[in-house]
Parts: structure tokens; sequence; C-alpha cells
């Protein structure tokens, strides 16, 4: 047992090692060109320096980096289909239970493709996301500007950006939909512009994590691991704030996916953007209270935050990685914690060709493991990815994928039905935009 425990430490030591240096070497390589003066201007979004949008504030510093096809100040509707197939080793289908999180939907720990995929959840072809997008832009640069968005997205994914109080209610808990397709408004809100200022409100992403909900605006079909457990959308109001041409400050209040549900929930969003040639810095953090019905009465004190650097080390080549971090206090004591840690190399070989590694670990204490499934006992769980883009056109890609995931301690069981602690799966999507 005392070789196990220093095994697990010398493991959580080495990870939390690795993590530290990734992001000290992209600070200090932001430092570097700072000092020789590389940070004049933003990047053009035809070149893989673009980070990926979401079409916020918090990763919206200058209008030439994220979404040319909207110029600010205009109106706009746009959208894209993303549709798949997916297969594991096991060959097994998804069933349907208490998935993590998500009580009563998505599919179940215990089935082939694990809940742990997240987006992936059946062997076979599926509509991950019909995705439409409508509103205003903003320009704050000329005086007072008004504009707004809502997004709406139907499909397998939907139910990963449903919220409390909108799609999800005390009577249907279960949300908008039911066995495999959903349907959300993964965004609806007010946006109001005046010179440095912007602020919104109303339901958007949570600015947590390196992958964006929306399957146009990321490399790989699957979900990276960070994503299974930090939030994905926030109810409420935030102030951006341009302090240069590289550097945006956020700060605002918000119910982590919720929309004006549960009085008790409230949390404090911060965060900075950095963005410049060569390195995207993002930082987000959000501190507060959550306390719902939906969630059994339970009232805990949570933190949550995510450090993401985004690196072009040459014209070609992009480095992510994203260290994300939750703690939440449990009701009668002790504390249920998690951290990942997501890394990826991007290779834009031309223009029609990319292709991708992407390799992550989460570790989860022992008040957390039940992520990993029924009687599982703390540890880390890794995933390594293979991927590659092939854009033939404008508007459509084409996102073929590897995958392995494996767990440790090996008593942690999610695959085949709860009876392997590896799973090889793979499959391919098509994202066609319009």
């Amino acid at each position: 047992m005392d070789a196990n425990r220093k095994k697990m430490t010398m493991k959580k030591t080495v990870l939390g090692s690795l993590g530290a240096v990734a992001i000290a070497i992209a600070l200090q390589f932001t430092m570097a060109n700072v000092q020789a003066g590389l940070f004049n201007s933003c990047t053009p979004c035809d070149e893989v320096a673009c980070f990926p949008c979401d079409d916020s504030a918090f990763c919206d510093p200058c209008d030439a980096v994220c979404g040319p096809r909207v110029k600010a100040g205009k109106w706009f509707l746009s959208g894209h289909m993303e549709a798949g197939f997916f297969a594991n080793a096991y060959g097994q289908k998804s069933t349907y239970g208490d998935a993590p999180f998500r009580a009563g939907r998505g599919a179940d720990v215990g089935s082939g493709n694990t809940a742990l995929l997240y987006n992936t959840r059946l062997t076979g072809a599926q509509v991950n996301q019909v995705y439409l997008s409508a509103g205003k832009k903003v320009d704050g640069r000329h005086g007072l500007d008004l504009g707004g968005r809502v997004d709406f997205t139907w499909g397998s994914d939907a139910f990963m950006v449903q919220a409390l109080g909108m799609e999800e209610t005390a009577k249907d808990p279960a949300g908008w939909g039911s066995g495999d397709y959903y349907a959300s408004f993964a965004q609806a809100y007010a946006e109001l512009a005046y010179g440095r200022w912007n602020i919104v409100a109303g339901k958007f992403y949570a600015p947590f994590g390196s992958n964006p909900y929306s399957a146009s605006d990321r490399f790989f079909y699957t979900m990276d691991q960070n994503y299974v457990f930090l939030p994905h959308t926030a109810g409420g109001a935030y102030a951006s704030y341009k302090v240069n041409q590289n550097l945006v400050v956020i700060a605002g209040w918000a119910m982590p996916e919720e929309f004006g549900h549960c009085t008790n929930n409230n949390a404090v969003l911060g965060g900075l953007v950095w963005n410049a040639n060569k390195v995207n810095l993002r930082y987000a953090f959000g501190v507060g209270r959550s306390s719902c019905p939906l969630l059994e009465g339970e009232s805990v004190d949570v933190f949550v935050q995510s450090v993401i650097a985004t690196t072009q080390i040459s014209r070609k080549l992009r480095y992510v990685v994203d260290w994300s971090f939750i703690n939440a206090t449990l009701v009668g004591g002790g504390t249920e914690a998690i951290y990942g840690i997501n890394n990826e190399l991007i290779y834009q070989s031309n223009d029609k060709w990319a292709f991708g590694t992407r390799f992550g670990v989460l570790n989860a204490n022992a008040n957390a493991a039940p992520l990993f499934g029924e009687d599982a006992a703390a540890g880390e769980w890794y995933t390594v990815s293979l991927g590659a883009n092939w854009t033939p056109n404008e508007w459509l890609v084409v996102k073929p994928e590897i995958r392995y995931d494996w767990m440790d301690p090996d008593g942690n069981k999610p695959f085949n039905g709860g009876a392997k602690h590896t799973q090889f799966s793979g499959g391919m999507s098509a994202v066609v935009k319009f």
C-alpha cells in the first residue's frame, strides 16, 4: 500500500512539474519576443497561429484574429453541421444512465464508448451538431454600440451546453431531448460596446479550457479530457476592457451552467487575454458557491481556473498547453479536486492538410473518483489522440482521429462494461460550414 502511495505521489509530482515547465517555457518564449519587439499586430486568421474563437471577449482581443467572417457592427447569420461515426475496440454501443455531472442523460460510464469521451457516445453514425448563429457584432470605437448573439444547437452534443433554468428545469431535469439527440441555446446574450469597454449579459460560453464546443473551431473530433469536468456555459454578465493592442482584462458575475434558476448559485468571474503574433495567453477563474434543488440541495464552495498558452513555434507548427483545475468543498467536509493537463501539437502541412497529436492526463482525488466509474479509486486518466484535418474547400473540413485511453490504477475500469481499464477507439467526422 505504501509503495502504491509513493508511486501515485511521484506521478502527481512529475505531471505537475511537466505542466509547470510547459507553461514556464511558453512564458519565457513570450517575454523573449516582447523584448525583441515581435508583437506588432494581430495574426491573420488564414494562418495556423489563429487561436480558436468562441466569439466572446475571452478570446476576441482583436477583430483580425477572431471572426474574420463577421465584421464588427454588422448583422450576421451563419452556422455549421457536423456528422460522423465512431467505434471502439470492444464493439459496444453506449447505454444510457447517469453520466458524470449529467444525471439521467448521456452514455453510462460502463459502456463501450464511455461518457468520458463525451461527444462520441455511440459505436456508429451520429449527427453531432447542427449549429445556427445570428446576431450583430458591436464596434465601440466610434461611440456606443448595441448588439448581441443567439446560438442554437441540435444534435448528440447539445446536452453539453444545456443550462439549469433554461433547457433544464425542476419539472424537466433531463432538458430538451432524449436518448441520442438534444437541443439547446448554447449562447443567448446582449452586448454593449463603448470605446475600449465591452459588456455581455445573458448566457455565454464559460471561459475555461482550450476546447471550444463549436466543432468548426476545434481541431479534433473528440473533446479533450479537461472538457469533461469544466463548466461549459454560464449565465450572468461580464465586462472586458482592452488595455492595449495585446491585453484584454475581464471581470464579472456568473452562474456556471445555469441561467437564473438558483439564487444561491453565484460566482465571481475573471481573467485576462494576452494576444500577440507568436503567443496567446489566457487565464480565467471562477470562485463562488453552488446550491440548487436540482443538485440535491447540496451547497458547496467552488473554485475553477484555466491557464492556456498557445505558442506559434514556426509558421506551420503550433503548440497548445492547457492546465485546468476545479476544487469543491463538500457538504460535511472534505474536498473534491480534479486537475487536467492537455497538450496539442498541430502541424499545418499546406492549405488543405493539417496533422495533430494530443496528449492529456486528468487526476481526480478520492472524492472525485466516481468520475471514472462506480467504486473507482483516486488516480489518473491518460489519453493520446492522432488526427488530421482535410480542408478541400472553405466550407468543408473532414476530421479523422484515432485515440487511446487508459486508467491508473488498473482497478479503474470504465471501459467495456467495467471490464477494462484501457480502450482503443477512432472515427471521423465532416464539418460543413454555411
